[in-house]
């Protein structure tokens, strides 16, 4: 009896043994295929990554490329634009006659002679007045320390006022600056910048010159219908009216 127990007992242990032997090498493969199948999924990932990293930095690049792009030629059209519609409206304006307008070409209706002290001459001429009504032009020679008349058309000019050297007396001149006509009396208005004074004298008689505004030194002058003076002064950076 107990040598039949041993029997049994001999043959069902082996059969164990190697049903162990067969699950542990099952788990074995099965954890091996799952490693395998997670390292395949691992570099798949990997391929993909390295694959598309580069096209979204491309995308990007490119997008950045057109925008910028796209900025350049908006800027460019806006400017051709501009242009296009500045050359349209001074082509209406000319044919329109809404406005003067004037050619390149010009003439010397005074002076052109050179530096000198001649009639024919004029010397640094810092301001004129153009009189329509005698057709000429008045012109102060800063150097010359004198203001011609110049009619229109003629070849040399009139000394009006000063010409007798620098100097304050009351027929001279010290570096005039500007000049003006009050046609209501018949005078020039000068500016003598160099004496720091405002004069004028009768265009009839010269002999007859008069301080008008003292202590200014006046860089421009001109007058308006109502007989007001107004010099532009440096030294205070103003233009002054007086009544």
């Amino acid at each position: 009896m107990n040598d039949n127990f041993d029997s049994i007992n001999d043959e069902i242990t082996p059969t164990s043994t190697n049903q162990s032997r067969i699950s542990f090498i099952n788990i074995l493969k099965r954890k091996k295929f799952l490693w395998i199948t997670i390292g395949i999924i691992l570099v798949l990932i990997l391929l993909s990554i390295s694959i598309s990293l580069p096209i979204i930095m491309t995308k990007k690049k490119n997008t950045s490329h057109t925008t910028t792009t796209t900025t350049t030629t908006m800027i460019t059209t806006t400017i051709i634009a501009a242009a296009i519609t500045t050359e349209e409206l001074s082509f209406t304006s000319m044919s329109n006659n809404n406005y003067p307008k004037w050619n390149r070409n010009f003439s010397i209706v005074a002076g052109g002679n050179g530096y000198g002290n001649d009639l024919n001459q004029v010397s640094l001429p810092l301001g004129f007045y153009i009189d329509d009504d005698n057709q000429t032009i008045y012109i102060t020679n800063y150097n010359s320390d004198r203001v011609v008349g110049w009619k229109f058309g003629e070849k040399s000019g009139k000394i009006v006022a000063g010409g007798n050297g620098p100097g304050d007396g009351f027929n001279q001149l010290e570096d005039p600056s500007d000049v003006t006509v009050d046609k209501k009396n018949d005078l020039l208005i000068i500016c003598d910048q160099g004496n720091k004074r405002v004069v004028q004298w009768s265009r009839q008689n010269q002999t007859e010159p008069k301080i008008i505004i003292p202590e200014i030194k006046c860089n421009g002058v001109t007058i308006d219908n109502n007989g007001d003076i107004y010099v532009s002064e440096g030294e205070t950076h103003s233009v002054k009216q007086f009544k």
